[in-house]
């Protein structure tokens, strides 16, 4: 008998170090600051061929901006992207889902969901700076606004300091073929 709970011990063990070990790369795994440009497209710091190589790995990117008001009010915002569309490894373009529109960006007390009408917001952003945006109705089920501007932004991506593996190819020549098109 006591050979086989020694016998389980040392099992439990080997199954808990293989764990660890095993786990080691998710636990490095984290959301890092990877690149930053500004309004025109200039690079601040980080490098986008990193951004490119962590997203054609498969890495999720977050996109921050923000800014301060004249009173030194400040806000951030945080956005996870729906589709990005790399360009010729060298430019990143995120659309982002709908979502409400706050009231107020400075004031907690004043921030709420926008419900009167109630109006949701989709963007598109890009490394070259350029940020257009769209506000929707809900309850005329049209867009009531359209937003063209330009904003520094800050790209993040969940990478592992660990992560030894190649960056592949995502885009080889010929490799996509356009069967027909209907337009309507």
């Amino acid at each position: 008998m006591e050979y086989r709970l020694c016998k389980s011990f040392i099992f439990l063990l080997f199954l808990i170090i293989v764990g660890c070990l095993g786990s080691d790369d998710l636990q490095t795994s984290k959301w890092q600051l990877v690149y930053q440009n500004d309004f025109n497209g200039n690079r601040l710091s980080g490098s986008i061929r990193d951004l490119v190589n962590a997203m054609k790995k498969g890495s999720p990117v977050r996109v921050s901006w923000g800014g301060t008001e004249e009173d030194g009010s400040s806000w951030i915002e945080f956005a996870e992207p729906v589709f990005t569309t790399v360009m010729n490894d060298t430019v990143v373009v995120v659309q982002f889902p709908l979502s409400f529109i706050q009231t107020h960006y400075t004031d907690p007390d004043k921030a709420f969901l926008q419900t009167d009408p109630p109006t949701g917001w989709r963007a598109i952003m890009s490394t070259t700076g350029s940020y257009h945006q769209f506000h929707y109705d809900f309850a005329s089920r049209r867009i009531k606004r359209e937003i063209y501007s330009r904003t520094n932004m800050s790209w993040f991506a969940l990478t592992s300091s660990k992560d030894i593996h190649s960056v592949p190819d995502l885009a080889p020549e010929n490799a996509f073929k356009l069967d027909s098109t209907v337009t309507k």
